[in-house]
Parts: C-alpha cells; structure tokens; sequence
C-alpha cells in the first residue's frame, strides 16, 4: 500500500511537471526594447492588445539589452540579437532591414506637425499661408530624425541639435519653429514651460505629411508578424484598438486642443515612406475632418 501511495505521488509530480513543460513550451517570449518607459507609450498598449487579439501565446518581456537610439535597436533585431520587435515612424531604411507591420499605430497623427514657437513670434507665422512663405524660417529638428530628411526635400531649411536642447533654442532665436506631432506638441509645451518661458504651441498652422508610427519584427519572424497583423486587424473591427488610441492621454489631449480642423494645412510628401505602408487601408488613417 505504501509502495503504491509513493508511485501515485510520482505518478501526480511527474504528471504535473510534463504539464508545466508544455505550458512553457506553448509560450512564445516576445522582447521589446528595455531602454526608456517603454510600458507607457501608446506602442506598447497596442501591443498588449494586439498580441491579446491575435489568439496565440506571446508574452512581452524586456530585452536584457537596452539600446538608446532607434538605429541600434533595429541593427540588434536584424542581426538576431535578443530582441524582438520595434514600434518606430516607418522609413525606407528601417524597412530594408526588417519586416513591417502595416498598420498605423498611431494612425498617422505625428503626421501632423504643430510648430512650438516664441509666443511673442505668433503674428508672423499667422501671416504664412502656404510652402513658400514657411521656407522664410528655419526649422529645428533632433540630430538623425528621419523628418529632417522630409522637410529638407520638401524645401525647407533646417537647424539640428540634441533634443533637450531644442526647445530653448526655439525661444532663443536660433531657429524660428520645432515641429512635432500633434500628440507631442501641446503636452511638451506644458512640460517644458518652466525651463523655456515663452514657448508656445502655434495657433494656425499644420504642416501634414505622411507618417505611421508601426511595429518591425526580424525578417526571419513572418509568422510573427502575421499573427500580429492579424491581432491589429481585430482590434479595428471589433472597436478595442479606438478605444486604446483614444484614451491615451497624449491623443486625448491632441484631439481635444489641437484644433486641427481651423489650421491652415500645409501638405509635403515623404519620399522616405515604404510602398506598403501608404497603400494602407484608407481606413487607418486619420483624418482631421472626420
């Protein structure tokens, strides 16, 4: 009887562990880039969603290496370091090394560029009123942004510099406008207040271009980014990526003050944006006049 209770208990230990294993087995780890607070950004929250909607075991992890700027997180996934995917404005460049993800995150909002200016600035830029007279001032933009290659092909003279330092620079006088997007511009506004005092954001204009925020995954992961298409594809149908996207706070605040329906639209191109993710489906990107 005792030899017996033993091999049941053996029996239930064993049974238990094989279950465990398989349980392991059946997840898939998803690493993501563990530099800056990447939990809240909007990328991550559609993330969580996505991988919720697309019916398959993946769970979000940290990378054991953070990577402090863009390019070195997406050389790390393509050359099969131990991460697995990147939310970043999508470009030619990035689409070259990785596969996309063709669906906007941020549904082409960042497209949408409000201009920080001196406040004392204001009637000189309500005189603008379209690309020509805009080509008057001189932009600022970060060091290595993909948008200083689009506004400078669009005509546009542009200053760089580190991004911290832009926004004194603005009120400065070393350059006339920082743009940025719509779900930037009016919530950096009220945080850099203290340390640049009148800074701005600018009251009738928006420079448009398109840009999709979009999540990369390594080229040797199609599978993965099916199944995340996939998940996205759900979210829009069944309503729960709207209801994501519009509570963010950032977008919240962008709809809600960025008055984007009364600005004079100023329309570039962006010659640096893959095929495939301006044949998106209409549908994903905003439109100001919804």
């Amino acid at each position: 009887m005792v030899l017996q209770r033993t091999f049941l208990r053996a029996l239930v230990l064993a049974t238990s562990f094989l279950a465990c294993v398989a349980h392991s087995a059946e997840q898939r780890e998803i690493y993501y880039n563990s530099a800056g607070n990447k939990e809240n950004t909007l990328g991550f929250q559609v993330l969580q969603l996505a991988i919720e909607k697309s019916g398959k075991p993946y769970v979000l992890k940290p990378s054991p290496a953070g990577y402090s700027s863009n390019a070195g997180m997406v050389d790390a996934i393509a050359n099969g370091a131990q991460i697995d995917i990147a939310w970043v404005n999508a470009s030619k460049a990035v689409s070259a090394k990785l596969l996309s993800v063709p669906f906007p995150v941020d549904r082409g909002l960042g497209g949408y560029r409000l201009f920080l200016i001196d406040a004392a600035r204001q009637d000189e830029f309500a005189r603008v009123q379209n690309l020509q007279a805009l080509k008057a001032f001189i932009a600022l933009q970060g060091t290595g942004w993909a948008d200083v290659d689009v506004l400078r092909k669009a005509g546009l003279t542009v200053r760089t510099g580190p991004q911290k330092n832009l926004y004194r620079m603005t009120i400065g006088k070393r350059g006339d406008y920082f743009p940025r997007g719509v779900n930037e511009a009016l919530s950096e506004q009220i945080k850099q207040a203290p340390d640049a005092p009148g800074l701005a954001v600018e009251k009738t204009l928006v420079l448009q271009y398109p840009s999709a925020s979009i999540f990369y995954v390594s080229k040797s992961k199609p599978d993965l980014r099916d199944d995340l298409m996939r998940g996205l594809q759900a979210a829009w149908q069944d309503g729960s990526f709207e209801k994501v996207f519009l509570s963010y706070p950032d977008i919240r605040l962008a709809l809600d003050k960025g008055n984007l329906k009364t600005r004079k639209i100023i329309k570039v191109d962006n010659p640096n944006l893959p095929d495939d993710i301006l044949a998106m489906d209409a549908q994903y990107w905003f439109d100001p006049q919804e």
